[in-house]
């Protein structure tokens, strides 16, 4: 029934002549707009007073409350209970006989009905469940409610008034919160499960709420295969297209476990055919949606696996929802983690049994054939391995041979008791000297008889060559009904090694004649390598000799050590003997190497030597170097020298002339003193009389003669200008100032004050200007020179220069930015010379050398300077300061 809004005027019925239907709520207003006339509860003016009555109450209350009117139970409800419509039961229902509304449940609802109206007798239903399709979907819900009849004024039931109150959020959160209790106890009630153990109890668990659970299936990670394997389903068969065995971790696959992985978030999976039908759970309807959730281990963020949840078809998945599969996925991570620890502490336990085992079999007084059948069944017992053999190599026919089984086969002869090495994957292995692994047999090309692995429940295969010191012993493999992970096949490999080892043991006391064979060519091997040394020490191109005892007895000289001494017989003499004249110099430092067993490291020592009957002074550099016997004790001292006389000599000739190339600095810095100070004198001179002639012949100048005066003493000024910078631009390479820390920020806004630019320009000082080790005094000279230039070319009363700092490696890149005349490309080279300038010197003052003087002040700090500009568009100039100061060249 539509909703009319013109009824009541219509009718001539007002809010005031219905004061039941009182009231600011949406159903109070649609009530007093509703055409009743239309309906089975007839017009207003017409409803007797018990009606009214609940309907007033109705209106009023805050509770959930429905009244079913009249024997087709006409619905009135107000609007605590509009949310128990849904999205598909309002308005269109309002005055309605409640079999139009309420359809899916009038088999349940309409019985209870009938019998309140023809009893009497009210009924109490709590946590009822309904199937209501109020959303689009049978959905599964659960209420408290009442129906308690309403008395007509004749005496009869003339409707039912229903209070109710959904419950459907507490009955399915507690329903959910004792499954996830059930999950949580598993860990503590089996500690000592294993991880397929864990993994099939947390199915048979989440099988407990198959209203919440339609279907799960539990995927695993092994740490070395790019794929996820099932290992426990609930509500799918394994294989089925939903429930593949194996999925590859890449995109495209049954369920978006790559992007589970990638993301470390649950991905929520709408149906699709490719995937077949899923179960609904304890619902006949089959789930249309599943939630893919990551399993990481505990405390870790190691993802372990993947855990596919269906969703109910009769419930929606809500944030309470979400938070369930959270939960529930966070349990079952957690079992299989504990899990994973007790197998690895387990596994762990075993392995170093496994060690020992090996061990004591290998080093047992047994025969090779007793000691390899105890390794096979260790290998056997602590790793459950199907069954593990080991083969030995007959080098004279190039033949392995079975000589040890254990397992689901202990027997030595037949088919593969003898195999050529190339032959089979053992013989394979063998002439390879690869191992082999496998942990898909059924999908392996070296696996002959498929049917018998598939038939056997093999999974996978490993086999190793036994290998010492290059030598191939034969070959060790089992199969394994179980997926070999990298531990275990780090301690097979070891354990490979170790049985390796025990064959090669067992072959010693045959080789006994070969390795003494082996250890003459090695004495030999030994001797002529002595021999090359020696060679070699007599062709070094340093001094070489060995001194033996505390008199530093020479017993070795090569060639160039005999040189540097002026090739004087010494071996087999004491030192103070053969080279008296280092008695007092170079004894007493053998000395302290000797005693104190502490090499002696000499850097252009001055050494007296007589060399061609003369004594002159050499510098050497060289290392004495103590020599031990066998009980760590100093037996003699080796020599190692080079003569750096000449270097020496010419470093001394280079401080000298350094020193007098700075007593020539000084006396030029005191000339250009002295001629600064000469020549500005009588330019003020001049300046100072030119004034007073103009002061003494005001009255008789004219305009012409007072303009040369002033053009005179502007070229004096500049003169005088010119000499300061010459002045400036002759020390600035040579006169350094001490290194401090200078902020740059401070400095610039402190030259900006010296400056004092007029009013109507502006310098604007950028931030992050860094803090560093500078001569402050040349920087500053830098900055003012700069922005001086800047102002003085800018042809305009606003000028405007920004100064910024930006990072350039090794350098801060200072870049001052005005926004005058700009300078053609063609001159960007030479405004840096000395005495450049652009404009004529009457037009605008200056000497030339403001930018040379820069230039130069940077570049002997080790910067560099550069121009960016174009005519018209004003000019950047870049000063790039070295981030670590420059010391003096």
């Amino acid at each position: 029934m539509s909703m009319k809004p013109n009824a009541i005027a219509r009718l001539g019925t007002t809010s005031s002549d219905v004061p039941f239907l009182a009231g600011e709520g949406e159903m109070a207003q649609r009530m007093r707009e509703f055409d009743w006339a239309g309906c089975p509860v007839g017009p207003v003016e017409h409803w007797p007073q018990s009606l009214r009555t609940a309907v007033s109450i109705c209106l009023s209350s805050r509770h959930p409350i429905e009244i079913w009117w009249g024997p087709e139970y006409a619905r009135l409800y107000n609007d605590a209970y509009r949310p128990i419509l849904g999205a598909h039961k309002h308005p269109q229902f309002l005055g309605r006989p409640g079999r139009e509304c309420w359809g899916e449940i009038w088999d349940v609802i309409g019985p209870m009905l009938d019998s309140v109206r023809d009893t009497g007798k009210a009924t109490w239903s709590e946590d009822f469940p309904l199937m209501l399709t109020r959303n689009g979907y049978v959905e599964e819900t659960y209420f408290t409610f009442s129906y308690a009849p309403l008395w007509s004024e004749d005496g009869s039931v003339g409707g039912i008034f229903c209070a109710c109150a959904e419950t459907t959020a507490r009955l399915i959160s507690e329903r959910r919160l004792r499954l996830l209790r059930g999950l949580g106890a598993q860990t503590a009630e089996a500690p000592t499960a294993t991880v397929k153990d864990a993994c099939e109890q947390s199915l048979k668990t989440l099988a407990g709420g198959r209203k919440d659970v339609s279907f799960a299936l539990l995927y695993l990670l092994s740490p070395d295969e790019p794929e996820a394997h099932l290992a426990a389903t609930l509500g799918l068969d394994p294989g089925g297209p939903a429930s593949p065995e194996r999925i590859k971790l890449q995109e495209g696959g049954a369920w978006p476990f790559a992007e589970v992985a990638r993301t470390h978030q649950p991905a929520r999976v709408p149906w699709s055919e490719p995937l077949g039908t899923w179960p609904g759970g304890e619902w006949p309807e089959p789930s249309r949606e599943a939630v893919v959730h990551p399993l990481f281990r505990s405390g870790e963020n190691a993802l372990q696996g993947f855990l596919v949840m269906g969703v109910s078809p009769r419930r929606a998945l809500d944030e309470a929802y979400r938070d369930f599969f959270d939960l529930a996925a966070g349990h079952v991570a957690t079992a299989i983690s504990s899990a994973r620890v007790y197998e690895e502490t387990r596994y762990g336990t075993r392995r170093a049994q496994l060690g020992a085992d090996v061990g004591a079999a290998l080093t047992s007084s047994a025969s090779l054939h007793d000691q390899l059948r105890r390794c096979c069944e260790a290998i056997v017992r602590h790793l459950d391995a199907a069954f593990a053999r080991i083969w030995v190599l007959d080098p004279t026919q190039d033949v392995l041979e079975l000589r040890a089984s254990a397992g689901l086969y202990t027997h030595i002869d037949g088919a593969h008791s003898r195999v050529p090495v190339g032959a089979l994957k053992i013989g394979l292995i063998a002439q390879t000297r690869q191992p082999h692994l496998t942990n898909d047999v059924l999908n392996d090309s070296r696996v002959g008889d498929k049917a018998w692995a598939a038939r056997e429940g093999m999974r996978s295969f490993v086999g190793y060559p036994l290998i010492v010191d290059g030598k191939l012993s034969g070959v060790m493999a089992l199969f394994s009904r179980s997926v070999l992970d990298a531990e275990t096949l780090r301690l097979l490999a070891s354990v490979a090694n170790s049985i390796g080892v025990g064959i090669e043991r067992k072959r010693v006391e045959d080789e006994r004649t070969e390795l003494l064979v082996r250890e003459q060519a090695a004495l030999a091997e030994a001797e002529r390598q002595r021999s090359r040394l020696e060679t070699l020490f007599l062709q070094a191109p340093a001094g070489i000799c060995v001194l033996r005892g505390s008199d530093h007895v020479f017993e070795f000289a090569n060639p160039r050590y005999l040189q540097l001494i002026g090739d004087r017989d010494v071996v087999g003499k004491p030192l103070r003997e053969a080279l008296p004249e280092l008695q007092e110099l170079i004894v007493p430092l053998l000395d302290r190497v000797y005693s104190g067993g502490e090499p002696f490291y000499g850097d252009e020592l001055r050494v007296p030597l007589l060399r061609q009957g003369r004594l002159e002074d050499c510098y050497f550099n060289f290392i004495y170097q103590p020599i031990y016997d066998a009980t760590r004790t100093v037996e003699g001292i080796a020599v190692i020298a080079f003569e750096v006389s000449e270097q020496v000599r010419a470093r001394q000739r280079s401080e000298r002339l350094t020193q007098e190339l700075e007593a020539t600095n000084q006396d030029l810095d005191q000339f250009a003193y002295v001629a600064s100070h000469d020549l500005k004198a009588p330019l003020r001179g001049i300046a100072s009389l030119s004034e007073w002639i103009e002061e003494g012949l005001a009255d008789k100048m004219n305009d012409e003669t007072r303009n040369q005066m002033r053009l005179l003493r502007g070229r004096v000024h500049r003169l005088e200008a010119l000499i300061n910078g010459i002045l400036s631009y002759s020390r600035a390479s040579r006169m350094r100032e001490k290194v401090e820390t200078v902020d740059v920020g401070a400095l610039l806004a402190e030259s900006r004050d010296l400056l004092a630019p007029p009013p109507e320009a502006s310098i604007v000082i950028g931030g992050g200007m860094p803090t560093l080790q500078a001569e402050r005094v040349p920087l500053q000279q830098v900055f003012l020179n700069l922005m001086s230039n800047a102002l003085k070319h800018a042809g305009r009363a606003d000028a405007r220069i920004e100064i910024a700092c930006a990072d350039a490696g090794a350098f801060h890149d200072f870049s001052l930015k005005d926004n005058g005349p700009g300078i053609d490309p063609r001159f960007h080279d030479r405004i840096w010379g000395i005495f450049q300038t652009l404009e004529a010197r009457d037009k605008v003052e200056g000497t030339g050398i403001g930018l040379s003087l820069v230039k130069k002040i940077v570049e002997t700090r080790g910067g560099r300077v550069a121009i960016e500009s174009e005519l018209g568009a004003g000019a950047t100039f870049h000063v790039f300061w070295p981030k670590q100061p420059k010391g003096p060249a």
